[in-house]
């Protein structure tokens, strides 16, 4: 009896899951139609509408991105692209639509110059997802593995040496891929990131309006939140500035 009634559960559960499939396949389709047409308002609202859903993709943040960008709402596109990105931070349509949609914002912010060490990590563990660079360290990992066991069993001096070199120099990739692993996991589910969605902020000294005003930003503009403080949050700009501005004023992107 136990079994029947396991077994009905499941299939309930697969009929309800399938059914909640389709509607979201039909929201999808609506709404992809609808911004082919230029009816963008209907297509942000069933876009949204599969979002609260739960669903998460690359592909929907970014088509939300745009339907925010033709609706000119520039902040707001930001935000959608910079989501999109943390899931494919190699997709060069979604880096491409964001440097557009920036170029749109009022402030012009450079970031502070890298070591060059760090800059070429920042670009290289982007070429892959986080999976991706673990998958590649582990199958290093295991050919490094392989010629150390050639060293330790071989009988040719020559052919023990070539090994174990080979063995030494794999072994550094492994630890390059994983860092890189790690490096793209961390961008990937940093908590951090926000984008400001206020047409005017004014970043002040210290929390509350009692702060001396230090700058103003504007829409759109990518800041790290270092600390919060009730209705505050300690920001930082990219070229490394510091203030404080109020927590309605932004939006993180996580």
């Amino acid at each position: 009896m136990k079994r029947i009634i396991l077994l009905i559960v499941i299939c309930f559960s697969a009929f309800l899951a399938a059914g909640a499939q389709d509607v979201e396949d039909s929201l999808w389709n609506d709404a992809n139609a609808r911004y082919a047409n230029a009816q963008y308002q209907e297509a942000l609202e069933n876009y949204l509408q599969i979002e609260s859903s739960g669903k998460e993709s690359a592909a929907l943040y970014y088509n939300i991105g745009n339907t925010y960008f033709k609706m000119r709402y520039i902040a707001y596109a930001i935000l959608y692209y910079e989501k999109a990105l943390r899931l494919e931070p190699n997709n060069q349509d979604i880096l491409y639509n964001l440097q557009v949609a920036r170029e749109q914002c009022i402030d012009r912010i450079e970031p502070v110059p890298a070591f060059f060490v760090a800059e070429w990590i920042r670009k290289s563990h982007q070429i892959l997802s986080s999976g991706m660079w673990s998958v590649i360290s582990i199958g290093l990992l295991v050919l490094a593995l392989v010629f150390f066991l050639v060293f330790l069993f071989a009988r040719g001096v020559r052919f023990r040496k070539a090994s174990f070199i080979l063995s030494l120099v794999i072994f550094l990739f492994v630890i390059l891929s994983a860092a890189l692993a790690w490096k793209s996991r961390k961008e990937a589910t940093r908590e951090d990131l926000a984008i400001v969605l206020a047409a005017v902020s004014s970043v002040r000294s210290a929390p509350g309006t009692q702060g001396k005003d230090l700058l103003v930003i504007h829409e759109g503009t990518r800041l790290r939140v270092l600390e919060q403080m009730g209705d505050w949050a300690r920001i930082e700009l990219e070229d490394g500035r510091q203030g404080w501005v109020a927590l309605n004023e932004i939006v993180f992107v996580y």
